[in-house]
């Protein structure tokens, strides 16, 4: 209210954006002190402090908590009642999250039989406008989802809880020669409440976990270990991805050997004494909802005993020896999630190894889908549509001194395509900034009639513009890239001369989309083939 009322007696600008301490900024929507113009005070607005549960209302199965609380306390806290997040799989995939961030980006999980998302089943939610005026919402999914915080600040939501809901995940591993086929199996008869899968192209394997219910009294306590792979080969992985990167040609393998070996770590894990019985089919992990459905970089101190007494760090989890703190910090993670209507999944599916087969060697990355429902929220990531959310995100070297990722040409075809032929929308949290201005397409244009309707309600809630970021701005006014020599190879442009590639590297059409430029590796005469 102060800030609004000097704006309005003396003109001058601010630039207002909610955060937490230890958050992971991928673009420029979250932060207030980049691109700000001179004559915009940034204002930074703390919300860690702002983390605790402040009701439960047995009668009304609900659960009053304040936005900067993350997934991980907020799962915690439940599994203590007795009680889970609702729906199946709507936890994002990272748990260090916040709820408040979690509705503002649209994050979400995997879910077949109902939303995917938390902002779905919120019951109310407290929103500090842009004039200072405080607005209690109700059913406010439909207004918050995605809408990045511009409306104003939440500061709590209200949402509706289950008791606590136990689940047994089968892992299948096959090979990918019919995969949408597979995948259409497992949906119309395996009766999942949820589904993700990994695909590995080069290895020609996809990975898939199937949810179903099952009995509070089965035996299970499997946690999601996705970020937490043995201390040991995390130590190693920093210059294990750093050698890859500096083999342009990929005659050395090593990815080939980092992605095989991520293929086979459990994507869960039991303590001792607490592994399903003989009852529970093989390879199907059984543990409570709540700890299953995000990845952690805290580990279990169960499981990290028993690594302990089974012989110390090999094979231990990351907390039993010193190492980085988790796969996010052993090497560059650089996140890219797109969705594309469900309905063109199989068509993407076969241009997208079109582009792979290129490939000489194994690229840094894997592909993961989750399936999300239609959301009516103006600029959720499935707003009017059902989708497949694809990620490609990217292992790489902060030590590459301005190289582009290994098989830059082939990612970067990839997120071209997705984006401007299957109309891709990217995640709001998880892409970079150059997927936001300066791609072929224009993301303001995926969202159609919806993207004024929000526009709408954005002049509604915050008449001064406090609460938009310039990136914002950018999408708007559909803005080009700034462009300048090395920004392909620091992600922050798609190329469109050689300058723009860094060292050793040139702009050139893509292989099977040509209309699309991509940075590649000067080809040296003595080409290895894998």
């Amino acid at each position: 209210m102060a800030l609004y009322r000097d704006q309005q007696v003396t003109g001058q600008k601010y630039l207002v954006r909610a955060s937490s301490q230890g958050f992971m900024s991928h673009n420029n929507f979250s932060c207030a002190c980049t691109s700000v113009a001179a004559d915009t005070r940034a204002v930074v607005l703390d919300m860690s402090a702002m983390n605790k549960v402040l009701e439960f209302n047995d009668d009304r199965e609900t659960v009053t908590v304040q936005a900067g609380i993350t997934f991980e306390a907020l799962e915690r806290t439940l599994l203590e009642y007795d009680m889970s997040l609702p729906g199946v799989v709507v936890a994002p995939q990272l748990s260090g999250m916040t709820v408040g961030a979690a509705i503002m980006t649209s994050a979400h999980g995997s879910s077949l039989v109902g939303p995917a998302s938390i902002a779905a089943f919120l019951q109310s939610a407290l929103l500090v406008d842009g004039t200072g005026d405080i607005h209690t919402l109700d059913a406010p999914g439909e207004l918050l989802e995605g809408s990045l915080g511009m409306l104003g600040v939440v500061t709590e939501v209200t949402m509706y809880v289950q008791a606590k809901k136990k689940m047994a995940v089968r892992q299948i591993m096959s090979e990918d020669f019919d995969l949408v086929a597979d995948l259409r199996d497992i949906i119309d008869n395996s009766e999942a409440l949820a589904l993700d899968v990994t695909w590995n192209p080069t290895a020609g394997m996809y990975q898939a976990r199937v949810w179903h219910e099952t009995d509070v009294g089965a035996r299970g306590d499997a946690r999601n270990m996705a970020l937490q792979p043995p201390a040991d080969w995390l130590a190693a992985l920093p210059d294990r991805v750093h050698a890859d990167q500096m083999d342009a040609h990929d005659r050395e393998g090593h990815m080939c050997e980092i992605i095989g070996e991520m293929s086979h770590f459990p994507p869960f894990a039991h303590s001792p004494g607490q592994e399903p019985d003989e009852t529970t089919p093989p390879d199907t992990a059984v543990g409570w909802l709540n700890h299953m459905a995000s990845a952690s970089c805290t580990p279990h101190p169960g499981l990290v005993d028993a690594a302990k007494a089974a012989g110390g760090a090999k094979g231990a989890l990351h907390g039993s020896a010193p190492s980085p703190s988790c796969l996010l910090g052993a090497a560059k993670w650089t996140p890219y999630e797109l969705a594309i209507h469900s309905q063109d999944f199989s068509a993407w599916l076969a241009d997208a190894r079109a582009v792979l087969r290129h490939a000489r060697g194994c690229p840094p990355f894997t592909l993961t889908f989750r399936f999300v429902g239609e959301s009516d929220a103006p600029l959720a990531l499935s707003s009017g549509r059902q989708v497949v959310a694809i990620e490609l995100s990217v292992l790489s070297s902060p030590r590459a001194g301005g190289l582009p990722p290994k098989f830059a040409r082939l990612h970067e075809e990839l997120l071209q395509m997705t984006m401007c032929k299957y109309n891709g929308r990217p995640q709001w949290a998880l892409a970079t900034n150059r997927l936001f201005r300066g791609a072929p397409c224009a993301v303001r244009d995926m969202y159609g009639a919806a993207f004024d309707k929000f526009l709408g309600q954005r002049s509604s809630y915050d008449p001064a513009a406090m609460f938009v970021p310039p990136l914002f701005e950018d999408v708007v006014e559909r803005r080009e890239a700034v462009r300048y020599a090395g920004c392909a190879a620091r992600m922050d442009c798609f190329c469109t001369a050689d300058e723009h590639c860094g060292h050793g590297h040139v702009c050139v059409p893509g292989y099977e989309f040509p209309e699309y430029r991509v940075c590649a590796p000067i080809e040296q005469q003595d080409r290895h083939e894998l």
